[in-house]
């Protein structure tokens, strides 16, 4: 979930609300054959305003988990958040009152909105910060939209209107559909590496090239990876590949290995990114001759995978070994074990193993719930042998693999103390715990969001925001007061209670990357 802007920042920002000029951003995907029919536009559903000398324009409206930063735009939405029904937000910028009516809706013109969703205020509800409405993408269709919302006072021809939300919708996947469930990687997904064994003779003119694919936006991205490097760059067009060079210093960077993965992902302006991934190429990479071999995966499965069947729950085992004249009494295997969730992040593990008797392989441990975070991921794992003489260190290529198993989603919060889901007692406040997902940041942003549509894309809504921060350790659940006014907005309903990450590895928006899944708790 993205910032919210301040009031003072959306004013400083604000434009006048006007009909929508821009260009819709071209695309190569063919019409949706079984597409339904665009819900004719009536009298009905359309408010005409009186036209105004000098409106006084309210702050703009606010949808949560919406894409900011993109050009020519003040907010994308992508297909995840139409999953459940998005949400919009209206903050009370006005002095409200029992009986004012709150509409949202598309601007057609200065003077005409057409209604996406509207509210009475009841006695009491003047009182709120916010104000939520649902959309769905039948409301909402691909393209842009100009979004507002009109307050007309007491339910009375006075009014003011919001400064617009200049919105971009694309739902559509960069590649569109995997057609081929079996086979590693998207089906429509297809590139090459110049060359496959990389040498000091030929690394400095290493060319991938990505082929055009369903649904190619101009503004698309393409997002290598090049082990745990990461390259992006935009697409070069429609037609021609788009053609990425990976500097000495990438390859230098991402390592030496004689299985090394390479695979990328498309992504466009609103966060919709390729699902899967593509297919990985496997490279050798020779700089430095010296290195030692990487740690083999011993219960893993097949060469360059992890099958989650086969490790079966246990930990992953890894195996280090090297000649008595170089792993000498009392070294120390220094192994890194790095776990890439396949939409981004990256936790990485060490463990420390002596060498008690030269000559004999060793072995690291890695706890099957980290394996398993990266399911649909990678992994690579390699090590730094420690010495008491000289040379003190020595390093090891690494080796790669790719995760085969069902993606991971974030686990449904809960209410400590509550087991049974549901909150009879009208205590003063509860507890929501959010338990800890294994590529968590202390920089992540996680929204705790408790969510319950009463009628027609009229809503209640609770969100809470903040920064994890370095005070929670790695493993520990992250902690939510909710007060008892809170909870009373809810009584008598079985709410939807999730939570939402934004983090700062991905640009990708996707419903098993952001959102986790979902808790019915019942209000008494």
């Amino acid at each position: 979930m993205t910032a919210k802007k301040t009031p003072a920042v959306a004013k400083a920002t604000a434009k006048p609300a006007s009909v929508k000029t821009k260009v819709p951003l071209k695309t190569t995907a063919k019409p949706k054959s079984a597409a339904p029919p665009k819900k004719a536009t009536t009298a009905k559903n359309l408010l005409k305003l009186k036209p105004k000398k000098n409106p006084k324009n309210l702050d703009r409206l606010y949808i949560p988990g919406m894409t900011e930063g993109i050009d020519g735009y003040d907010a994308g939405i992508p297909a995840w958040l139409f999953a459940f029904g998005m949400t919009i937000q209206v903050d009370k910028n006005w002095n409200a009152k029992p009986g004012d009516v709150i509409t949202v809706g598309k601007l057609i013109n200065p003077t005409t909105v057409e209604l996406l969703a509207i509210k009475k205020l009841e006695p009491g509800e003047e009182t709120h910060n916010y104000y939520f409405f649902a959309a769905d993408q039948k409301d909402l269709p691909d393209g842009p939209h100009a979004l507002v919302y009109v307050v007309n006072y007491q339910g009375g021809s006075e009014y003011d209107i919001s400064y617009a939300l200049e919105t971009y919708v694309k739902t559509d996947y960069p590649a569109g559909d995997d057609d081929d469930q079996i086979e590693p990687g998207h089906s429509g997904l297809h590139f090459s590496v110049s060359e496959t064994t990389i040498t000091p003779g030929n690394a400095h003119s290493i060319k991938v090239t990505v082929q055009p694919y369903k649904n190619l936006n101009p503004l698309d991205q393409i997002i290598l990876h090049w082990g745990h490097v990461i390259i992006t760059q935009q697409v070069a067009g429609v037609v021609n590949p788009t053609v990425i060079n990976v500097t000495y210093q990438d390859i230098v960077d991402g390592g030496d290995s004689d299985h090394f993965q390479v695979w990328f992902e498309a992504i466009d302006i609103v966060g919709n990114v390729s699902t899967p991934g593509s297919a990985s190429i496997f490279v050798k990479v020779a700089l430095d001759t010296s290195r030692l071999d990487g740690p083999a995966l011993v219960n893993a499965g097949p060469l360059g995978y992890v099958d989650l069947e086969v490790l079966d729950e246990r930990p992953l085992e890894l195996q280090m070994f090297t000649p008595s004249s170089i792993g000498l009494k009392d070294s120390i295997y220094d192994v890194t074990c790095r776990f890439y969730p396949p939409k981004g992040g990256v936790k990485e593990v060490h463990k420390f193993v002596p060498i008690t008797t030269p000559g004999r392989p060793y072995s690291a441990f890695f706890d099957y719930l980290d394996v398993r975070a990266a399911a649909e991921g990678r992994i690579d794992t390699s090590f730094v042998l420690r010495r008491g003489t000289a040379p003190f260190e020595i390093y090891s290529k690494k080796t790669t693999a790719q995760v085969k198993g069902s993606i991971v989603r974030l686990e449904a919060p809960f209410i400590e103390g509550y087991p049974t889901d549901h909150i009879g007692d009208n205590p003063a406040h509860v507890i929501a715990s959010i338990p800890y997902y294994p590529w968590r940041q202390s920089t992540d942003r996680i929204s705790l969001i408790l969510r319950y549509v009463r009628a027609l894309n009229d809503v209640i809504v609770h969100i809470d925001t903040q920064v994890v921060g370095p005070s929670i350790p790695p493993g520990a659940p992250v902690r939510r007061v909710i007060e008892r006014a809170q909870l009373q907005m809810f009584k008598g309903y079985s709410l939807e209670l999730y939570y939402v990450i934004s983090t700062g590895f991905t640009k990708a928006r996707a419903i098993d990357l952001n959102e986790s899944l979902r808790r019915v708790v019942t209000i008494s």
